[in-house]
């Protein structure tokens, strides 16, 4: 059985991606992240800066909740 001991004292950050996609006819879309925050409003007036200014139709901006995975750091044994 594994149990991960977590440090009361760690707060996990939710990180906010924003991320472009081009969306390409015989290619494969492409991604890149943009901008990232942890504060979710500026998170929405970034998404909504970066949809007002493009002008491709073919390009699209969306934002993206990650949270780092938790980390398992010891093993226990069962008794």
């Amino acid at each position: 059985m594994l149990e991960c001991p977590i440090n009361k004292t760690e707060r996990k950050t939710m990180i906010y991606l924003i991320v472009r996609e081009i969306n390409y006819d015989r290619l494969d879309n492409s991604y890149d992240v943009m901008e990232f925050t942890t504060d979710m409003q500026k998170a929405n007036d970034m998404v909504q800066g970066y949809r007002l200014i493009n002008k491709r139709e073919d390009t699209t901006f969306t934002i993206v909740k990650y949270e780092s995975p938790l980390v398992l750091t010891k093993e226990m044994e069962v008794a």
